[in-house]
């Protein structure tokens, strides 16, 4: 396991990053941590070796808590979100061939393959991977972007709701480097802790779920990192995101100290919109787009 300084790569120098670190508080019974200088947040892993298959496993798509009730119930929704996202990269380059990070079973990638891109899925969890290449007909890798071989290059890298979840932060981002053509982008999907929603919720705040997530990010801590590995950002916005009823309760659920008559009260709720589907109002979440500069080869 990394160290403090190891573990906060958007400081300073990335790599050996001097600043102060302040303990902020604790969550699911793990550290959060903020570098004073950049306000780049952070936590450690308790386990490395085991993280991803602990993590994100089959109870995370099917079990609800952290995770989905069922993440095939989310799939028409996904779909949708994935035809938006080739039309927003489509002003930046043409179709070409995507690498698609944590894609799960691949419905944000139905959506790129509709546009015309060539995709390429890597997922952790083998249940949701089978069923990416069984019933979509996607060519989907079960394993992790720190490990991932590639000889390929692709056009554009999809970091949908990962960029928070690197257990090897600079590792992940080298390959990022690595993996990107010269002039190809990037499209990341993330929160920012600095946002009103964030600020208001504080430690109750859903995106403060580690292990799942570990890193956490604004605009400017983003950006900087980005920049580090040799990507310039050239846009930004806030996504159109829905989610079912059902999803949204367990969020809720899972961040909401427990009080009398919780569970019956969730149940209810459960029944009742349950199958709604919801719009996420994207007041703490953002899209961005990066491009690799000229002058990091590729």
């Amino acid at each position: 396991m990394g160290t403090i300084n190891q573990l906060s790569k958007t400081c300073a120098s990335i790599t050996d990053c001097k600043e102060k670190k302040t303990f902020l508080f604790e969550k699911n019974g793990y550290p959060i941590y903020e570098c004073k200088k950049c306000g780049f947040r952070f936590s450690e892993l308790k386990e490395v070796n085991n993280h991803l298959a602990n993590v994100y496993s089959d109870d995370y798509f099917f079990a609800g808590g952290a995770g989905y009730p069922n993440y095939l119930d989310e799939k028409d929704q996904l779909y949708k979100s994935g035809i938006r996202y080739a039309k927003i990269v489509s002003k930046f380059t043409k179709p070409g061939k995507v690498l698609d990070v944590g894609c799960a079973a691949g419905f944000y990638l139905k959506g790129f393959e509709k546009a015309g891109w060539e995709c390429v899925g890597l997922e952790p969890n083998d249940t949701v991977a089978s069923y990416g290449r069984n019933e979509l007909n996607l060519n989907i890798v079960t394993g992790d972007l720190e490990t991932f071989q590639s000889e390929e290059k692709f056009d554009l890298i999809n970091l949908i709701e990962v960029i928070g979840s690197f257990h090897d932060l600079n590792k992940a981002m080298l390959q990022v480097q690595n993996l990107v053509k010269n002039e190809g982008i990037v499209l990341v999907e993330s929160w920012d802790h600095s946002s009103k929603v964030a600020r208001f919720f504080g430690v109750s705040w859903h995106e403060y779920c580690p292990p799942s997530v570990i890193n956490w990010y604004t605009n400017k801590t983003l950006a900087e990192l980005f920049k580090f590995y040799g990507f310039d950002l050239v846009s930004k916005g806030r996504p159109s995101k829905k989610i079912k009823g059902s999803h949204a309760l367990e969020i809720v659920a899972k961040n909401m100290p427990n009080f009398l008559f919780k569970k019956p009260i969730f149940n209810f709720f459960k029944y009742t919109i349950g199958k709604i589907t919801l719009a996420y109002p994207p007041f703490d979440l953002k899209w961005y787009i990066f491009k690799k500069c000229d002058d990091h080869s590729g």
